[in-house]
């Protein structure tokens, strides 16, 4: 799969162009990234929408990134119809841009969204910050096509420049002092439903969407917190003492 790019919200919601190369349509950001697909890292502050469509915002240390989820990506779309704002989310997706010249939009259009911690947003911070102070001082030498292509853009001057460099600097203060990358481990998707189940539910156990909707805020997406139930209920880890119910064993 092609790699995703990591941008700040302020430099891909300032994006008015988009460049045809030979393997595609790229956003150009005024900070020099060239996103076809993004990996971003936020507080979901509002959603909107229902059926096949929803809407939302997803806000970083700088600004706020606008996300759209449809029909191609049913599974974003379930998962995040179970998210409530505020939480920390992680996304996968596709750089679009509408309109022209100033009225142009930049959007994020959800492949994949998942509930994080303040952990995975501060380590995406962090490599965020590096990714975009990277791409200015390659703007800063003129070093690549890419990096003249975005100059020539925007016209893009040592003031720019700075002003850029102060977004990261900005976005690095919110980051808390002891991160660690060690801080993430991995865990399997049924390890992560059957610790919020046993958190959850009554004597008479939980309702199967409440189930799914636990996995999500679990961090796994509506289709794996799905594939996990299934997988705990094959197991004998849990069973079905009513129709629509599950109850751990």
């Amino acid at each position: 799969m092609e790699p995703a790019e990591r941008v700040f919200a302020r430099d891909f919601s300032a994006a008015r162009h988009t460049v045809d190369s030979g393997d595609g349509s790229y956003v150009v950001t005024p900070g020099g990234a060239w996103c076809r697909r993004l990996f971003i890292v936020g507080a979901l502050t509002e959603k909107r929408g229902g059926g096949d469509v929803m809407q939302a915002r997803i806000a970083d240390p700088t600004g706020t990134f606008r996300i759209t989820a449809d029909w191609q990506s049913p599974d974003a779309v379930e998962t995040l119809g179970y998210i409530e704002p505020p939480a920390f989310v992680a996304v996968t997706g596709r750089a679009t841009l509408t309109g022209t010249g100033e009225r142009a939009s930049a959007t994020v259009d959800a492949e994949a969204i998942n509930v994080v911690d303040r952990t995975v947003r501060d380590l995406w911070v962090l490599a965020t910050a590096g990714a975009t102070l990277d791409r200015l001082d390659t703007l800063r030498d003129g070093g690549d096509e890419r990096a003249a292509a975005a100059l020539r853009l925007y016209g893009i001057t040592e003031e720019d420049l700075r002003e850029m460099a102060g977004m990261v600097r900005m976005a690095l203060a919110s980051v808390r002092p002891d991160i660690s990358p060690g801080d993430i481990a991995p865990l399997v998707g049924r390890d992560l439903l059957l610790s919020a189940l046993e958190e959850g539910g009554d004597a008479r156990g939980i309702g199967f969407e409440d189930a799914v909707a636990a996995g999500v805020r679990s961090g796994l997406s509506a289709r794996d917190a799905r594939t996990a139930l299934e997988e705990l209920l094959a197991a004998g880890e849990c069973y079905q003492p009513a129709s629509g119910m599950i109850k751990l064993i």
